[in-house]
């Protein structure tokens, strides 16, 4: 556990277990809150996320549905983190150039400066979920194409050591997303929205399903588990509309969790390919 003091955000707490215990929350949140038909919970940290590998190494994408989102990554001993503002990628923030960049890790490497070897692993998985775009533009009398992982601001944690543009410009875009990592409240994340990093009062309707959300949590950081019937009963009053249904299965058991019973869950089908024009 690392601490600094970084204005704007005041007093941040960094620590490796504590970003994977909340990771693992703002994840299954998401889709349980999603799958409600009742809406009871409506202020779930994550609009939109991912989940690859586990507690050990693994890592969060974390959407706000807006354009904007963070990813860590950790492995049994650190954890690095990325973050983009819309509009804020390696161009815009990171000092390179459209003919420097190609689309790959390298792009958002300036995110995260004298990063360990140790950590190069970690470095990897969160730079292969981040979003890439494609543009062109004018290059003289012709038009060229480059390609941009999107990133703009980053840290790392390893043993004693805290680094990375978050603390170089604590005021870069993208910079809130990752400062919350810093300011959790045991295994809660805060709600970033409109450049500030918050913690919502439980609403009396979402309590029920904070309670399936914590329990499930806890289960999970020891292993694979299965949502309870009782659970089952409480977050699905009448029965789910199978597309939303499938599709937060399929989520949910990236970490691990499955249905009563563990059964079979069909595998995505794969996009139809396109008719010719």
């Amino acid at each position: 556990m690392l601490e600094r003091a970084t204005p704007p955000f005041g007093r941040l707490v960094f620590d490796r277990d504590a970003i994977v215990r909340a990771a693992l929350r703002a994840y299954i949140e998401s889709f349980i809150a999603k799958l409600d038909p009742l809406e009871r919970h409506r202020f779930a940290v994550s609009y939109g996320g991912n989940w690859v590998g586990d507690t050990q190494r693994g890592a969060f994408y974390n959407d706000d549905g807006c354009g904007d989102y963070e990813v860590v990554a950790w492995t049994e001993t650190g954890v690095v983190g990325l973050a983009y503002e819309l509009g804020w990628g390696p161009t815009a923030q990171l000092g390179l150039s459209r003919d420097e960049v190609t689309g790959g890790p390298d792009d958002v490497r300036g995110a995260v400066p004298g990063l360990p070897d140790e950590l190069e692993p970690a470095f990897m998985t969160a730079a292969g979920l981040l979003d890439t775009i494609e543009q062109v533009y004018r290059k003289g009398d012709v038009y060229a194409v480059y390609k941009e992982k999107m990133a703009g601001v980053g840290f790392w944690l390893y043993g004693d050591r805290l680094a990375g543009t978050l603390f170089d410009d604590p005021t870069a875009a993208g910079a809130d997303r990752l400062a919350a990592w810093g300011l959790l409240r045991g295994d809660r994340l805060p709600l970033v929205c409109r450049d500030r990093a918050k913690f919502w009062a439980d609403q009396p309707s979402a309590v029920p399903i904070q309670a399936i959300v914590d329990a499930v949590t806890a289960r999970a950081l020891t292993g694979p588990t299965e949502l309870l019937p009782d659970e089952l009963a409480t977050l699905l009053p009448t029965p789910p509309k199978p597309e939303p249904l499938l599709y937060a299965q399929r989520m949910l058991q990236k970490a691990g969790i499955t249905w009563p019973g563990s059964p079979e869950i069909p595998p995505e089908e794969p996009p139809s390919p396109r008719a010719a024009d």
